[in-house]
């Protein structure tokens, strides 16, 4: 070969390497690394973003028990499943457990609140218990801070669908249509009047009225049932009251556990008694059911 040929070979030669050499320097380039922690990063994310398991919702509890009694205004006393429950009262039930006779079988719904207490949801009476009224009951009121306990019979109107208990120093009678008297034996001005509402008697109208025929004793004051007269009158529709020198009146409608409206209209003239027998008409009163 001649010099000249060497030489073009040889220059081939480079021109191939330079052009190898160029097109793996590109694949290095553009390669994209690959990382270690991809793998694990997106197990972590996962992680992070996985949802907490939802809270489970509190399970009411349905029970049949006996119905001791009322602790205060916010919570009463119920014995089911061999124990003594201590139930706080929701807004709903209020009315429910405003006249349940004590030792009378109950259905209950209640859960635990977010305080941890029981609350109650649902009283009803219980259908398995009896019709029958015990003949005589005690109750207890108090009398000027002093605690009073008297035997009380059960008794029954006998022109309207109720019946109460009735302590030994009150007579009952009818009076008008649809209304019975509850006086005092000894002093017959004292006496509440007695008359269950029908289902389209007009509350409204029935306040009006009522404001009225306070006006012409003195000036007309709303008051608070459960502090006046006890527990069983803690939700009233109304509870009104007026005085002139030593006679007091009271108007009251009152909603019982039923869903059924009474209204009394209570006169309390002065008399040595009348303190006692204040006490002693809220007492019978709170006892008061229709059939």
């Amino acid at each position: 070969m001649t010099k000249k040929t060497w030489t073009m070979i040889l220059i081939a030669l480079i021109v191939v390497m330079l052009s190898a050499c160029n097109s793996e320097s590109n694949k290095t380039e553009t390669k994209e690394p690959v990382s270690k922690t991809a793998e694990p990063t997106q197990k972590e994310s996962k992680e992070e973003t996985k949802d907490e398991p939802a809270s489970e919702p509190v399970s009411s509890i349905d029970e049949e028990g006996t119905y001791i009694g009322q602790i205060d205004n916010n919570s009463i006393e119920v014995e089911a499943a061999g124990e003594i429950l201590v139930l706080r009262l929701s807004e709903e039930v209020r009315d429910s457990v405003a006249n349940l006779k004590e030792g009378s079988k109950v259905l209950i719904t209640y859960k635990k609140n977010e305080n941890d207490q029981w609350l109650l949801e649902k009283i009803t009476p219980s259908e398995t218990s009896s019709d029958e009224e015990e003949e005589t009951k005690m109750l207890t009121y108090s009398v000027n801070g002093t605690s009073v306990e008297e035997e009380a019979a059960l008794t029954k109107s006998e022109q309207l669908d109720y019946h109460f208990y009735k302590l030994g120093d009150f007579e009952f009678t009818a009076e008008e249509p649809r209304k019975d008297l509850l006086f005092a034996t000894a002093f017959a001005e004292t006496f509440v009047r007695i008359e269950p509402l029908s289902e389209d008697a007009s509350i409204d109208d029935l306040k009006e009225w009522a404001n009225d025929e306070l006006k012409a004793v003195g000036e007309v004051k709303e008051v608070n049932g459960s502090e006046i007269a006890g527990p069983a009158f803690e939700s009233t529709l109304l509870f009104i009251t007026a005085s002139k020198d030593s006679f007091k009146k009271y108007i009251v409608i009152q909603t019982l556990s039923n869903g059924d409206k009474v209204k009394y209209t209570v006169n309390l003239p002065h008399h040595k008694n009348k303190e006692k027998w204040e006490q002693a008409i809220w007492a019978m009163l709170s006892t008061l059911q229709t059939k």
